[in-house]
């Protein structure tokens, strides 16, 4: 495929002042190993179109904000298709379990994506869209205890409100989610043993572990197994290790596309 030089040099500037902040002409021709005539042309080409700002002061360059905006269009479409979708085939191919990627929504998780159609241990296959309880999965559990107090707070009150059954019952005991909360925090993960809510119920465990952006909770990796497969000694021993491995690299890989402001 045929590369367009200059608008490459132009990416490559705008990657090297994200991790620099600002730079002149001459560490910037440094850096991308061009002279500093062509350096200079390049730079001032970003700032025509609003990407850079130049100081008259230091002549340093820098981002502008037209730059941060082009990371608004890293949307959850972008992070997922991009990023944990590819990791998560991955993953389930060392696993051989189901993967799921699991979000919050309201006050539910949402199914992003799953692996139930590739995986033959799947007991159930599930559709993507599917809105599970949050505090009756071991996704919902990672999402309580990595999210910030005030999210926590929120979806707590909104869900002791809602009509009480199985699902919510858990809202109305401050003390048992206390705990449940610092115990995911101590492990880095949660297990749902033998879920209610599947095809076969009692049949599969979960064990979710939350993927972090910038500090903050954006979903959770969940593998599903047959309960009577393994103890959770064995799971932690056999699968704990990959599945932080690989959510680890998701985290990284999601932070290299960040642009920092």
């Amino acid at each position: 495929m045929h590369t367009i030089r200059s608008l490459h040099r132009g990416l490559i500037a705008l990657e090297i002042l994200n991790s620099r902040k600002a730079m002149t002409v001459a560490e910037m021709a440094r850096e991308i190993g061009l002279p500093r005539t062509t350096t200079f042309r390049i730079l001032e080409n970003l700032v025509s179109f609003g990407y850079l700002t130049r100081s008259d002061r230091k002549g340093r360059y820098s981002l502008t904000i037209r730059v941060r905006n082009l990371a608004s269009g890293f949307n959850e479409d972008a992070w997922l298709s991009e990023v944990v979708k590819p990791l998560t085939i991955e993953l389930a191919k060392i696993v051989i379990w189901p993967v799921s990627i699991v979000t919050p929504r309201n006050v539910r998780m949402s199914l992003r994506f799953t692996t139930d159609s590739e995986s033959p241990l799947s007991l159930d296959y599930y559709n993507e869209g599917l809105r599970l309880p949050i505090l009756s999965t071991a996704s919902g559990h990672v999402y309580l205890a990595y999210c910030s107090q005030t999210e926590r707070e929120i979806v707590l009150s909104a869900l002791c409100h809602e009509k009480p059954d199985i699902t919510n019952q858990l809202a109305r005991s401050p003390d048992i989610i206390a705990r449940l909360i610092e115990t995911t925090r101590k492990n880095g993960y949660a297990i749902n043993i033998r879920s209610p809510r599947t095809h076969e119920p009692g049949k599969t465990n979960t064990i979710a572990l939350p993927i972090m952006r910038g500090g903050h909770f954006l979903a959770a990796v969940a593998m599903r197994y047959i309960t009577v497969a393994m103890t959770t000694s064995e799971l932690k021993e056999r699968y704990l290790p990959t599945l932080i491995e690989l959510r680890d690299r998701m985290e990284e890989e999601l932070e290299a596309l960040t642009i920092q402001p």
